[in-house]
């Protein structure tokens, strides 16, 4: 009970803290209250911790993301006292029995800390323990997400909170078992036996309970390593790999690693190439078959502009109440959303402009959109923005159409076999969108320049002008950002962009 109370003290303070970071008047406020809201998070272990590290590499913002990047290793672990009495019972027998060294020291994470040991056969390992009393404090935790969601936005407004709780809460059933993920890490083990650059540290089975996880030590670079120290090419071939190796567990294995934080990935190099080592299997996502397939299909769609797609999204598990109203801006928010996968070139994602592009799209839909999302997606967005952070960390240019491309005719029979729902949803296809956009100057009576791009270009239409030009412009009072803010709102469809006319030249702008 007294643990309970105290838990609900920092609650409060949590809360506090979070209308501190939302509304403090200075910048300096603002980083005081996440860095109190981190320590916090990591004194409070569970759900509080969990939510600090995907904030830690989710946040946008560099001052944000290092607030909270201690959450990602070095909350405060409990003391090796503590621990002891845990693993003499999970174990049978006294530690010393089992172990010629333990390291006092560990890594604290959000539901249980692993220590470093030396087993009296030599071998090296990592010893996983689960916290005590963690699952009665999980669940008050779930009770308090409305609280918990403060710091990283306010999921009250109209999103299926009960929904989002089943998910998460079984979720951290399964983390909760380490027999659970155990078996997990056995599963990753043996895509590693096929995979030179995925690398799985070994279970050690007889000192494995549902409370106690032992595995073999391995060690490898942090990510901070690989940012300061690491090549562009070895950088741009990570890069690379990590989005296969994404693709290739979402839709060929049906396995995906959901927690990404940079405490349970190391990277390594050597002659043979580059190397992922995967800690933590605690959070994995399995996609289901329809769920795989009619993602696959929903990109597919979008690079070949062969289907409309607002009846996926609704078997993908869209709420239609909330979808049906923007059925009209699917087409063109999908082109936004899935562009790394339309371009058949190596992309960069500094280019992508993915949160201002869709706000623009949507505007004030953009909560019917999330609202409308099903809870179940919830890990697979999860580990897909955690590609995006890495991928983008390493400003690798990666051809993701050529990762994604094979997979459409390897599951095209299966992708066919699909049954969707019976929606007659025709006039809200690819076809209403603009193909091209085109720029014409005309001076004097006579077309000078005209010139010709893919429509997704006006995303870009600043940089195809030249500074006189864009000054002109400027002089008429014509501002580029919300002509293109604006093109975005009408869903890319064909029409006049703009037009500036004065004495010396006539420059048209429009899309067809």
């Amino acid at each position: 009970m007294a643990q309970t109370v105290q838990r609900l003290g920092h609650y409060a303070a949590m809360a506090k803290d979070g209308w501190r970071i939302r509304h403090g008047r200075t910048d300096d406020v603002q980083s005081r209250a996440r860095k109190h809201l981190a320590e916090r998070m990591g004194r409070l272990r569970g759900l509080p911790q969990k939510l600090g590290q995907m904030i830690s590499f989710s946040s946008g913002d560099a001052e944000s993301t290092q607030d909270y990047a201690a959450l990602q290793e070095n909350a405060e672990p409990l003391p090796l006292s503590t621990v002891r009495p845990i693993l003499e019972s999970e174990w049978g027998r006294p530690v010393d029995q089992v172990v010629q060294e333990i390291a006092a020291g560990a890594n604290a994470a959000s539901l249980g800390q692993v220590h470093r040991a030396t087993l009296n056969d030599g071998r090296e390992v990592a010893v996983k323990v689960q916290y005590p009393g963690i699952r009665e404090a999980i669940q008050l935790d779930l009770k308090m997400l409305g609280w918990l969601s403060l710091p990283v936005g306010n999921l009250r407004r109209g999103f299926d909170l009960a929904g989002y709780a089943d998910v998460i809460l079984n979720d951290i059933d399964k983390e909760l078992n380490y027999a659970q993920e155990a078996e997990f890490q056995r599963a990753f083990s043996s895509w590693a036996q096929e995979d030179s650059f995925l690398a799985v540290p070994n279970v050690v089975d007889e000192l494995s309970t549902s409370k106690v996880l032992v595995t073999e030590w391995q060690e490898g670079d942090h990510w901070n390593e690989v940012q300061t120290a690491w090549t562009e090419q070895e950088k741009n071939e990570l890069g690379g790999a990590l989005v296969r190796f994404f693709h290739e567990g979402l839709f060929q294995r049906a396995l995906l690693h959901a927690d990404w934080h940079p405490g349970n990935l190391r990277f390594r190099r050597s002659d043979t190439g580059v190397e992922l080592l995967l800690y933590d299997f605690g959070c994995v996502y399995r996609p289901s078959d329809e769920e795989r397939l009619t993602l696959l299909r929903l990109i597919r769609a979008t690079h070949q502009e062969d289907e409309p797609p607002y009846p996926l999204f609704a078997k993908l598990g869209f709420q239609e109440d909330y979808l049906e109203p923007l059925a009209s801006k699917l087409p063109a928010l999908c082109k936004v959303l899935f562009e790394p996968y339309a371009v058949e070139y190596p992309y960069n994602l500094d280019d992508w402009r993915l949160g201002e592009r869709f706000s623009d799209i949507l505007g004030d839909d953009r909560w019917n959109f999330r609202i409308a999302g099903p809870p179940s997606l919830i890990f697979l967005l999860r580990a897909f923005h955690g590609l995006l952070f890495y991928t983008s960390g390493l400003e690798a240019r990666v051809p993701w159409n050529r990762v994604v491309r094979p997979l459409f005719k390897r599951f095209a029979e299966d992708m066919r076999g699909l049954q969707l729902p019976a929606i007659n949803d025709a006039t809200n296809d690819f076809g209403s969108l603009a193909k091209h956009l085109k720029i014409r100057v005309v001076d004097d009576g006579r077309t000078k320049v005209q010139l010709t791009h893919r429509a997704s270009a006006i995303d870009n239409l600043d940089d195809l002008l030249d500074e006189p030009l864009k000054k002109r412009i400027d002089d008429q009072g014509i501002n580029l950002s919300e002509v293109v803010a604006s093109v975005r709102r009408g869903g890319y469809r064909p029409g006049n962009v703009f037009d500036l006319d004065d004495d010396k030249k006539q420059i048209l702008v429009w899309l067809e």
